[in-house]
């Protein structure tokens, strides 16, 4: 028997799967939680270690009961933005900041000033924003000095991951380009950002293709796996990406709505067009991990976190046995409309379509004839009528006549989330049953680089992927559609307020925020 194996590290969790080509679906899943450690006021780190060790754990448990001989190859799936720096001996010199640390804030006007907003989104594709590589490696340098002056290698973690497994520095494309220091018209490092921002080319690692062959497994990470010395490391590529090669939603005239954490919908084009459309409405675009291939994409921050962040303070969940299936069929049991209580969900800022990262969320509406339920599902139609404006703001930047919805990610295991998505934005949703997305999309890379595939998309047309369906109901369709005319006010009409807020805490005397 030939296997795949495929590695996707989250924000949430860790996850392995092994996937066999011969009847193309997943033969074995394991799974770890990743910690997130919060040293101080707005700020959370990785621990790169527990990173590490998180993966090992999840190859071994996945592993356990079958010959890893069998394994053809591995590929790792990460979150973008997030960077490891190494000292000379490879070994980690600092935390890995979290994508949603807001310490980097500092250097937004520096970016604005010294390269310009427009610039950047020229080379990089990126529009500017706090959580990239780069702006972690200039913060590092201002208020880290003793560790600047040891980095010699800047990883992000789908890198630093397969540096722990191959011993080699190497990144993808897609993942490149969440540094803002790639330029993507050239698929290369971009000289210019670096000598602006002082970044040395030395610490960035070599970028390929998703699903080339980068190295092989070393007898030390062998050890503490349980993969054997010599298996192929591939490189994969940015999760939400990699996920949608899995739901087959990796071609052009496809919409992905990737739903964990963080969402982001996802278009895929041939062309690298960083146009001024897409740039005033604030949409990434970059290298696909399906080569010569770009995405265009939308994110949303507080999508899975914001759900998280309140079920934990109001069911009391520690991190590990959230009640998930309580906390849901307590919204579930709430009319539409959330009994007239709205949810602006800027808990991380808003970047599309708003672009306003010191945007907050809120509440409005709050009666005491409100419970749990309520302020669940509010948070759930937020989350919904922000898909829709995003989809409206998609198609009027690029002309793309949006007709279904391809859905993946966490969000799927709720049958009510994705009724009020369909209900929300009107569409017809296929929701391919795929456990875990992610870590089969970075599977099917490594099927690529082993030589199991010839190349991307017939990896991903070798997967069995049976679909669910979620119909818009018409009625509760116009429901929404009356409640989002009174959510598109909520953001112009925080906005100054959220503003004065912030300003409290601004200057030598300010009032300590959260």
């Amino acid at each position: 028997m030939t296997l795949l194996l495929g590695l996707d590290v989250g924000t949430t969790a860790i996850k392995a799967l092994l996937f066999d080509p011969a009847p193309g679906r997943a033969v074995a899943i394991a799974q770890v939680p990743t910690v997130i450690r919060y040293p101080g006021e707005g700020r959370s780190e990785f621990d790169p270690g527990e990173l590490w060790s998180g993966v090992a754990a999840a190859v071994r448990e996945v592993l356990a009961g079958r010959e890893a001989a069998e394994v053809a190859g591995v590929a790792v799936a990460s979150m973008g933005e997030v960077g490891v720096p190494l000292d000379g001996a490879g070994e980690p010199c600092y935390p890995a900041i979290t994508w949603f640390d807001r310490r980097t804030e500092e250097f937004l006007s520096w970016w604005e000033q010294q390269i310009g907003v427009e610039r950047t989104y020229q080379i990089t594709g990126q529009v500017l924003h706090h959580m990239y590589g780069a702006l972690k490696l200039q913060w590092l340098r201002r208020h880290e000095p003793g560790v600047w002056a040891r980095v010699r290698r800047w990883l992000s973690v789908e890198d630093y991951i397969t540096w722990r497994l191959a011993g080699v520095a190497a990144t993808d494309h897609s993942v490149a380009g969440r540094t803002l220091l790639f330029d993507q018209e050239r698929a290369t490092w971009s000289e210019d950002l670096l000598a602006a921002t002082g970044v040395p080319r030395s610490l960035m690692p070599e970028a390929v293709a998703s699903g080339t062959a980068v190295g092989a497994v070393t007898a030390t990470a062998a050890a503490v796996t349980g993969l054997v010395a010599g298996t192929p490391v591939v490189a994969g590529g940015h999760d939400h990406l990699v996920g949608a090669l899995a739901a087959g939603a990796a071609r052009p005239g496809v919409l992905l709505d990737s739903a964990g954490t963080a969402e982001g919908i996802l278009l895929t084009v041939k062309g690298y067009a960083p146009t001024a459309a897409l740039f005033q409405a604030g949409f990434s675009t970059y290298r696909h991990v399906v080569p010569e291939h770009f995405v265009v994409v939308a994110g949303q921050h507080g999508a899975g976190g914001l759900i998280t962040w309140l079920i934990d303070r109001l069911y009391g969940g520690d991190g590990g046995t959230r009640p998930y299936a309580q906390a849901l069929a307590d919204a579930e049991a709430v009319p539409v409309g959330a009994g007239g209580l709205f949810c602006l969900p800027h808990l991380r800022g808003s970047r599309v379509p708003e672009r306003d990262l010191r945007s907050r969320a809120a509440f409005v509406g709050l009666v005491d004839g409100h419970g749990r339920g309520h302020l669940l599902r509010a948070a759930l139609e937020s989350l919904g009528y922000w898909l829709k404006e995003s989809i409206d703001v998609l198609r009027d930047a690029t002309g793309f006549d949006v007709q279904q919805l391809v859905v993946i990610g966490g969000a799927t295991r709720s049958p009510l989330w994705m009724q009020i998505k369909a209900d929300c934005t009107g569409l017809p949703l296929a929701i391919p049953q795929l456990p875990e997305a992610v870590a089969l999309g970075a599977a099917l890379l490594a099927g690529v680089g082993a030589g199991i595939y010839a190349d991307a998309p017939a990896a991903a047309a070798a997967v069995q992927r049976p679909t669910l369906a979620a119909e818009p109901n018409p009625a509760t369709v116009a429901q929404y559609a009356r409640g989002r005319a009174v959510y598109r006010q909520l953001y112009p009409q925080l906005r100054d307020i959220n503003r004065a807020i912030l300003s409290l805490a601004e200057g030598p005397d300010g009032i300590r925020l959260a």
